[in-house]
Protein backbone atom coordinates (compact mmCIF):
# COMPACT_ATOMS: atom_id res chain seq x y z
CA UNK A 1 0.00 0.00 0.00
CA UNK A 2 1.29 3.47 -0.81
CA UNK A 3 2.44 5.68 2.02
CA UNK A 4 -0.07 8.23 3.23
CA UNK A 5 1.04 11.86 3.40
CA UNK A 6 1.87 13.14 6.86
CA UNK A 7 2.19 16.81 7.80
CA UNK A 8 5.62 17.59 9.33
CA UNK A 9 5.59 17.77 13.12
CA UNK A 10 8.09 17.95 15.95
CA UNK A 11 11.46 19.73 15.78
CA UNK A 12 13.28 20.52 12.58
CA UNK A 13 16.08 18.01 12.96
CA UNK A 14 18.19 19.69 10.30
CA UNK A 15 18.58 22.59 12.76
CA UNK A 16 19.88 20.24 15.44
CA UNK A 17 18.62 19.10 18.84
CA UNK A 18 20.64 18.91 22.09
CA UNK A 19 22.49 15.64 22.52
CA UNK A 20 21.25 15.39 26.11
CA UNK A 21 17.62 15.57 24.96
CA UNK A 22 17.80 12.02 23.55
CA UNK A 23 18.48 9.32 26.12
CA UNK A 24 20.16 6.06 25.21
CA UNK A 25 17.48 3.77 23.76
CA UNK A 26 15.12 6.66 23.08
CA UNK A 27 13.50 7.99 19.90
CA UNK A 28 12.50 11.48 18.81
CA UNK A 29 10.03 12.24 16.03
CA UNK A 30 10.73 15.34 13.97
CA UNK A 31 11.17 16.36 10.37
CA UNK A 32 13.61 17.49 7.72
CA UNK A 33 11.78 19.75 5.31
CA UNK A 34 8.48 18.02 4.55
CA UNK A 35 9.81 14.56 5.44
CA UNK A 36 8.85 13.05 8.83
CA UNK A 37 12.05 11.69 10.39
CA UNK A 38 12.68 9.42 13.36
CA UNK A 39 15.91 10.07 15.27
CA UNK A 40 17.01 7.14 17.45
CA UNK A 41 19.92 6.69 19.85
CA UNK A 42 21.71 3.45 20.67
CA UNK A 43 24.62 4.17 22.99
CA UNK A 44 26.94 6.50 21.10
CA UNK A 45 25.27 5.83 17.76
CA UNK A 46 22.45 7.88 16.23
CA UNK A 47 20.22 6.88 13.34
CA UNK A 48 17.72 8.85 11.27
CA UNK A 49 15.06 7.01 9.27
CA UNK A 50 11.54 7.71 8.06
CA UNK A 51 9.14 8.21 10.96
CA UNK A 52 6.13 6.62 9.25
CA UNK A 53 5.64 2.87 8.84
CA UNK A 54 5.40 1.89 5.19
CA UNK A 55 2.58 -0.56 5.91
CA UNK A 56 -0.29 1.56 7.27
CA UNK A 57 1.56 4.78 8.15
CA UNK A 58 1.83 4.00 11.86
CA UNK A 59 3.89 6.44 13.99
CA UNK A 60 7.18 4.63 14.57
CA UNK A 61 8.16 6.95 17.44
CA UNK A 62 5.38 5.28 19.46
CA UNK A 63 6.83 1.84 18.74
CA UNK A 64 9.69 -0.12 20.28
CA UNK A 65 13.45 -0.13 19.80
CA UNK A 66 14.66 -3.75 19.79
CA UNK A 67 18.39 -4.00 19.21
CA UNK A 68 19.12 -1.91 16.14
CA UNK A 69 15.54 -2.17 14.84
CA UNK A 70 12.33 -0.22 15.36
CA UNK A 71 8.95 -1.95 15.49
CA UNK A 72 5.70 -0.30 14.51
CA UNK A 73 3.13 0.01 17.34
CA UNK A 74 0.22 -0.91 15.06
CA UNK A 75 1.05 -4.18 13.31
CA UNK A 76 4.63 -4.84 14.50
CA UNK A 77 6.38 -4.25 11.18
CA UNK A 78 10.12 -4.16 11.86
CA UNK A 79 12.78 -1.96 10.24
CA UNK A 80 16.56 -1.80 10.45
CA UNK A 81 17.80 1.52 11.84
CA UNK A 82 21.10 1.02 10.02
CA UNK A 83 19.75 0.46 6.52
CA UNK A 84 16.04 1.38 6.71
CA UNK A 85 15.25 -2.10 5.38
CA UNK A 86 11.90 -3.71 6.20
CA UNK A 87 13.13 -6.84 7.96
CA UNK A 88 9.79 -8.29 9.12
CA UNK A 89 6.27 -8.24 7.66
CA UNK A 90 3.74 -6.83 7.28
CA UNK A 91 5.74 -3.90 5.87
CA UNK A 92 7.21 -4.56 2.43
CA UNK A 93 8.84 -1.23 1.58
CA UNK A 94 11.99 0.13 3.22
CA UNK A 95 12.27 3.39 5.14
CA UNK A 96 14.29 6.32 3.79
CA UNK A 97 17.36 7.26 5.85
CA UNK A 98 19.45 10.32 6.51
CA UNK A 99 23.01 11.11 7.54
CA UNK A 100 23.47 12.12 11.18
CA UNK A 101 26.21 14.43 12.49
CA UNK A 102 27.23 15.23 16.09
CA UNK A 103 28.59 18.73 16.50
CA UNK A 104 29.24 20.71 19.71
CA UNK A 105 26.70 18.89 21.83
CA UNK A 106 24.03 18.95 19.09
CA UNK A 107 22.66 16.21 16.86
CA UNK A 108 21.98 17.26 13.27
CA UNK A 109 20.16 15.29 10.59
CA UNK A 110 21.75 16.09 7.24
CA UNK A 111 21.14 14.93 3.67
CA UNK A 112 18.99 11.98 2.68
CA UNK A 113 21.05 8.90 1.82
CA UNK A 114 20.72 6.64 -1.17
CA UNK A 115 18.89 3.34 -0.55
CA UNK A 116 21.14 0.64 0.84
CA UNK A 117 22.66 -1.70 -1.74
CA UNK A 118 20.92 -5.09 -1.99
CA UNK A 119 22.78 -7.99 -0.45
CA UNK A 120 25.32 -9.81 -2.56
CA UNK A 121 25.56 -13.52 -2.01
CA UNK A 122 27.24 -16.55 -3.44
CA UNK A 123 24.81 -18.39 -5.69
CA UNK A 124 26.83 -21.61 -5.85
CA UNK A 125 24.42 -23.53 -3.62
CA UNK A 126 21.21 -21.72 -4.59
CA UNK A 127 18.43 -23.57 -6.41
CA UNK A 128 17.89 -22.55 -10.00
CA UNK A 129 14.14 -22.02 -9.69
CA UNK A 130 11.65 -21.41 -6.91
CA UNK A 131 7.94 -21.87 -7.47
CA UNK A 132 5.44 -20.36 -5.04
CA UNK A 133 1.81 -21.49 -5.00
CA UNK A 134 -0.16 -18.61 -3.56
CA UNK A 135 0.41 -14.87 -3.97
CA UNK A 136 -1.08 -13.79 -0.65
CA UNK A 137 0.82 -12.26 2.25
CA UNK A 138 3.11 -15.27 2.85
CA UNK A 139 3.84 -16.05 -0.78
CA UNK A 140 4.42 -12.45 -1.80
CA UNK A 141 6.63 -11.76 1.23
CA UNK A 142 8.69 -14.86 0.47
CA UNK A 143 9.22 -13.81 -3.15
CA UNK A 144 10.26 -10.29 -2.20
CA UNK A 145 12.54 -11.49 0.59
CA UNK A 146 14.30 -13.87 -1.77
CA UNK A 147 15.13 -10.96 -4.05
CA UNK A 148 16.06 -8.72 -1.11
CA UNK A 149 18.45 -11.40 0.17
CA UNK A 150 20.17 -11.60 -3.21
CA UNK A 151 18.62 -14.72 -4.73
CA UNK A 152 19.22 -14.47 -8.48
CA UNK A 153 17.40 -17.57 -9.75
CA UNK A 154 13.94 -17.64 -11.26
CA UNK A 155 10.89 -16.99 -9.05
CA UNK A 156 7.34 -17.75 -10.17
CA UNK A 157 4.16 -17.13 -8.19
CA UNK A 158 0.95 -18.94 -9.13
CA UNK A 159 -2.45 -17.87 -7.78
CA UNK A 160 -6.02 -18.56 -8.89
CA UNK A 161 -6.99 -15.00 -7.89
CA UNK A 162 -6.45 -12.74 -10.91
CA UNK A 163 -6.15 -9.67 -8.65
CA UNK A 164 -3.31 -11.04 -6.48
CA UNK A 165 -1.04 -9.95 -4.84
CA UNK A 166 -2.96 -7.38 -2.80
CA UNK A 167 -3.54 -6.08 0.73
CA UNK A 168 -6.14 -8.55 2.00
CA UNK A 169 -6.78 -7.00 5.48
CA UNK A 170 -7.97 -3.76 3.88
CA UNK A 171 -10.81 -5.59 2.15
CA UNK A 172 -12.87 -5.63 5.37
CA UNK A 173 -11.72 -2.22 6.63
CA UNK A 174 -11.16 1.07 4.78
CA UNK A 175 -11.92 -0.21 1.29
CA UNK A 176 -15.17 -1.85 2.35
CA UNK A 177 -16.08 1.23 4.39
CA UNK A 178 -15.61 3.45 1.35
CA UNK A 179 -12.69 5.45 2.74
CA UNK A 180 -9.93 3.88 0.61
CA UNK A 181 -9.71 3.75 -3.15
CA UNK A 182 -8.95 0.65 -5.22
CA UNK A 183 -5.40 1.81 -5.89
CA UNK A 184 -4.61 1.25 -2.20
CA UNK A 185 -5.25 -2.47 -2.50
CA UNK A 186 -2.45 -3.86 -4.74
CA UNK A 187 0.77 -4.43 -2.81
CA UNK A 188 2.76 -3.16 -5.81
CA UNK A 189 2.11 -2.23 -9.43
CA UNK A 190 2.48 -5.14 -11.84
CA UNK A 191 5.57 -3.41 -13.25
CA UNK A 192 7.33 -3.86 -9.88
CA UNK A 193 7.33 -7.63 -10.23
CA UNK A 194 8.69 -7.42 -13.77
CA UNK A 195 11.45 -5.08 -12.61
CA UNK A 196 12.69 -7.44 -9.89
CA UNK A 197 12.25 -10.57 -11.98
CA UNK A 198 9.24 -12.25 -10.36
CA UNK A 199 6.90 -13.97 -12.82
CA UNK A 200 3.21 -13.76 -11.88
CA UNK A 201 0.87 -16.46 -13.14
CA UNK A 202 -2.43 -15.19 -11.74
CA UNK A 203 -5.86 -16.44 -12.63
CA UNK A 204 -4.28 -19.92 -12.81
CA UNK A 205 -4.98 -22.66 -10.28
CA UNK A 206 -2.48 -25.30 -9.21
CA UNK A 207 -4.22 -28.68 -9.45
CA UNK A 208 -1.55 -31.21 -8.48
CA UNK A 209 1.98 -31.51 -7.10
CA UNK A 210 4.27 -34.27 -8.37
CA UNK A 211 6.78 -34.57 -5.53
CA UNK A 212 9.22 -36.92 -7.26
CA UNK A 213 9.22 -35.18 -10.64
CA UNK A 214 9.28 -31.72 -9.01
CA UNK A 215 6.51 -30.23 -11.05
CA UNK A 216 3.12 -28.62 -10.48
CA UNK A 217 0.18 -29.03 -12.85
CA UNK A 218 -2.05 -26.03 -13.55
CA UNK A 219 -5.70 -25.88 -14.54
CA UNK A 220 -4.86 -24.76 -18.08
CA UNK A 221 -3.02 -28.04 -18.76
CA UNK A 222 0.47 -26.59 -18.40
CA UNK A 223 3.09 -27.64 -15.84
CA UNK A 224 5.63 -25.68 -13.84
CA UNK A 225 8.91 -27.33 -12.87
CA UNK A 226 10.74 -26.34 -9.70
CA UNK A 227 13.92 -26.89 -7.73
CA UNK A 228 12.22 -25.63 -4.56
CA UNK A 229 8.48 -25.25 -3.94
CA UNK A 230 6.70 -23.08 -1.39
CA UNK A 231 3.05 -23.87 -0.69
CA UNK A 232 1.34 -20.71 0.56
CA UNK A 233 -2.24 -21.40 -0.45
CA UNK A 234 -3.80 -19.61 2.53
CA UNK A 235 -7.29 -20.35 3.77
CA UNK A 236 -10.91 -20.27 2.61
CA UNK A 237 -13.99 -19.05 4.50
CA UNK A 238 -15.94 -21.57 6.54
CA UNK A 239 -19.29 -22.07 4.78
CA UNK A 240 -22.41 -22.36 6.90
CA UNK A 241 -24.17 -25.71 6.56
CA UNK A 242 -27.72 -24.58 7.17
CA UNK A 243 -30.83 -24.28 4.98
CA UNK A 244 -30.67 -21.38 2.56
CA UNK A 245 -26.92 -20.95 2.54
CA UNK A 246 -26.72 -21.66 -1.17
CA UNK A 247 -28.54 -18.41 -2.00
CA UNK A 248 -26.23 -16.31 -4.19
CA UNK A 249 -27.20 -13.15 -2.30
CA UNK A 250 -25.42 -14.45 0.84
CA UNK A 251 -21.85 -13.12 0.83
CA UNK A 252 -18.53 -14.39 2.12
CA UNK A 253 -15.44 -12.17 2.26
CA UNK A 254 -12.00 -13.42 1.30
CA UNK A 255 -10.98 -11.91 -2.03
CA UNK A 256 -10.84 -8.50 -3.67
CA UNK A 257 -13.72 -9.63 -5.89
CA UNK A 258 -15.73 -10.59 -2.78
CA UNK A 259 -15.22 -7.13 -1.31
CA UNK A 260 -16.30 -5.46 -4.55
CA UNK A 261 -19.38 -7.70 -4.61
CA UNK A 262 -20.35 -6.75 -1.05
CA UNK A 263 -19.87 -3.05 -1.84
CA UNK A 264 -22.12 -3.34 -4.89
CA UNK A 265 -24.76 -5.11 -2.78
CA UNK A 266 -24.45 -2.51 0.00
CA UNK A 267 -25.16 0.29 -2.44
CA UNK A 268 -28.62 -1.12 -3.09
CA UNK A 269 -29.33 -2.24 0.50
CA UNK A 270 -30.50 -0.60 3.72
CA UNK A 271 -30.48 -3.52 6.21
CA UNK A 272 -27.57 -5.92 6.70
CA UNK A 273 -27.09 -8.95 8.91
CA UNK A 274 -23.53 -10.02 9.67
CA UNK A 275 -23.14 -13.59 10.92
CA UNK A 276 -20.02 -13.93 13.04
CA UNK A 277 -18.69 -11.56 15.70
CA UNK A 278 -14.97 -12.19 15.55
CA UNK A 279 -12.47 -10.05 13.62
CA UNK A 280 -13.89 -10.26 10.09
CA UNK A 281 -17.52 -10.06 11.19
CA UNK A 282 -16.94 -6.99 13.38
CA UNK A 283 -14.84 -5.26 10.73
CA UNK A 284 -17.56 -5.87 8.14
CA UNK A 285 -20.22 -4.61 10.58
CA UNK A 286 -18.27 -1.41 11.22
CA UNK A 287 -17.63 -0.86 7.52
CA UNK A 288 -21.29 -1.33 6.57
CA UNK A 289 -22.34 1.08 9.33
CA UNK A 290 -19.90 3.59 7.84
CA UNK A 291 -21.82 3.21 4.59
CA UNK A 292 -25.07 4.03 6.41
CA UNK A 293 -26.67 0.59 6.55
CA UNK A 294 -28.58 -0.68 9.57
CA UNK A 295 -26.51 -3.59 10.84
CA UNK A 296 -27.42 -6.57 13.04
CA UNK A 297 -24.55 -8.83 14.16
CA UNK A 298 -25.18 -12.44 15.18
CA UNK A 299 -22.68 -14.46 17.23
CA UNK A 300 -22.56 -17.69 19.18
CA UNK A 301 -20.46 -16.23 22.00
CA UNK A 302 -21.87 -14.15 24.84
CA UNK A 303 -19.11 -11.53 24.45
CA UNK A 304 -17.44 -10.71 21.11
CA UNK A 305 -13.76 -11.74 20.94
CA UNK A 306 -13.79 -12.94 24.56
CA UNK A 307 -11.69 -15.99 23.70
CA UNK A 308 -9.01 -13.77 22.17
CA UNK A 309 -9.03 -10.68 24.39
CA UNK A 310 -10.95 -11.64 27.51
CA UNK A 311 -14.31 -10.45 28.81
CA UNK A 312 -13.40 -6.90 29.76
CA UNK A 313 -11.93 -5.91 26.41
CA UNK A 314 -14.57 -7.91 24.54
CA UNK A 315 -17.30 -5.96 26.36
CA UNK A 316 -15.57 -2.69 25.51
CA UNK A 317 -15.46 -3.67 21.82
CA UNK A 318 -19.16 -4.59 21.86
CA UNK A 319 -20.10 -1.26 23.44
CA UNK A 320 -17.98 0.63 20.95
CA UNK A 321 -19.83 -1.01 18.05
CA UNK A 322 -23.17 -0.39 19.77
CA UNK A 323 -22.32 3.30 20.11
CA UNK A 324 -21.96 3.32 16.32
CA UNK A 325 -25.34 1.68 15.84
CA UNK A 326 -24.62 -2.04 15.50
CA UNK A 327 -27.33 -4.22 17.10
CA UNK A 328 -26.01 -7.47 18.58
CA UNK A 329 -27.73 -10.85 18.89
CA UNK A 330 -25.23 -12.76 21.02
CA UNK A 331 -25.44 -16.31 22.26
CA UNK A 332 -27.53 -17.29 19.24
CA UNK A 333 -27.06 -19.46 16.17
CA UNK A 334 -28.68 -19.18 12.75
CA UNK A 335 -31.34 -21.73 11.85
CA UNK A 336 -32.31 -20.61 8.37
CA UNK A 337 -31.36 -18.10 5.69
CA UNK A 338 -32.95 -16.70 2.59
CA UNK A 339 -32.28 -13.69 0.40
CA UNK A 340 -34.35 -11.39 2.62
CA UNK A 341 -34.09 -12.68 6.17
CA UNK A 342 -32.13 -14.56 8.83
CA UNK A 343 -33.94 -16.78 11.34
CA UNK A 344 -32.24 -17.34 14.71
CA UNK A 345 -32.49 -20.33 17.04
CA UNK A 346 -34.98 -18.50 19.30
CA UNK A 347 -37.32 -17.78 16.37
CA UNK A 348 -36.25 -14.17 15.89
CA UNK A 349 -36.45 -13.16 12.23
CA UNK A 350 -34.07 -10.40 11.08
CA UNK A 351 -34.90 -8.64 7.84
CA UNK A 352 -31.90 -8.30 5.54
CA UNK A 353 -31.18 -6.88 2.11
CA UNK A 354 -27.58 -8.03 2.57
CA UNK A 355 -26.22 -11.02 4.50
CA UNK A 356 -22.48 -11.40 5.10
CA UNK A 357 -21.04 -14.50 6.77
CA UNK A 358 -17.72 -14.34 8.61
CA UNK A 359 -17.40 -17.36 10.88
CA UNK A 360 -13.75 -18.28 10.37
CA UNK A 361 -11.50 -19.89 7.78
CA UNK A 362 -9.96 -23.29 7.06
CA UNK A 363 -6.51 -23.78 5.50
CA UNK A 364 -6.33 -24.87 1.86
CA UNK A 365 -4.06 -27.91 2.08
CA UNK A 366 -5.74 -30.36 -0.29
CA UNK A 367 -2.82 -30.10 -2.74
CA UNK A 368 -0.48 -31.38 -0.03
CA UNK A 369 -2.83 -34.18 1.00
CA UNK A 370 -3.17 -35.40 -2.58
CA UNK A 371 0.61 -35.23 -3.04
CA UNK A 372 1.24 -37.42 0.00
CA UNK A 373 2.81 -34.62 2.07
CA UNK A 374 2.26 -34.98 5.84
CA UNK A 375 -0.70 -32.94 7.13
CA UNK A 376 -2.74 -32.52 10.29
CA UNK A 377 -5.41 -29.80 9.89
CA UNK A 378 -2.67 -28.03 7.93
CA UNK A 379 0.68 -28.84 6.34
CA UNK A 380 3.17 -30.04 8.96
CA UNK A 381 6.49 -28.19 8.83
CA UNK A 382 9.68 -28.02 10.90
CA UNK A 383 11.41 -24.94 12.30
CA UNK A 384 12.59 -24.04 8.78
CA UNK A 385 9.12 -24.51 7.26
CA UNK A 386 10.28 -27.70 5.52
CA UNK A 387 7.50 -30.22 4.85
CA UNK A 388 7.86 -33.98 4.89
CA UNK A 389 8.77 -33.82 1.18
CA UNK A 390 12.30 -32.87 0.10
CA UNK A 391 12.64 -29.33 -1.25
CA UNK A 392 9.00 -28.47 -0.52
CA UNK A 393 8.11 -25.86 2.10
CA UNK A 394 4.90 -24.32 3.41
CA UNK A 395 4.14 -20.94 4.98
CA UNK A 396 1.25 -18.76 6.10
CA UNK A 397 -2.23 -19.93 7.10
CA UNK A 398 -1.68 -23.35 5.57
CA UNK A 399 1.42 -24.23 7.62
CA UNK A 400 1.29 -26.01 10.98
CA UNK A 401 4.35 -26.14 13.21
CA UNK A 402 5.29 -27.01 16.79
CA UNK A 403 5.18 -23.95 19.04
CA UNK A 404 6.60 -24.73 22.49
Amino acid sequence: MADQAQAPSGPDLSQGVPLVSIADGAMLSGHVGDDPVLLARLGKEFFAVGAVCTHYSGPLAEGLLVGDTVRCPWHHACFSLRTGAAVRPPALNDLPRWQVELLEGQVFVREKLEPAEPRRRSASHDPGSILIIGAGAAGNSAAETLRREGFAGSITMVDHDSDAPYDRPNLSKDYLAGTASEDWIPLHPRSYYREIGIELLVGRRATAINVKAKRVSLDDGTVQNFDRLLIATGAAPVVLKIPGNGDASIKYLRTFADSRDIIAAAERSSNAVVIGTSFIGLEVAASLRARGLQVHAVGLEAIPLERVFGGELGTFIRRLHEEHGVVFHLGHSVQNLDSKSVTLDDGTVLSADLIVVGVGVRPNFELAVNAGIATDTGILVDARLQTSAPDIFAAGDVARWIDP
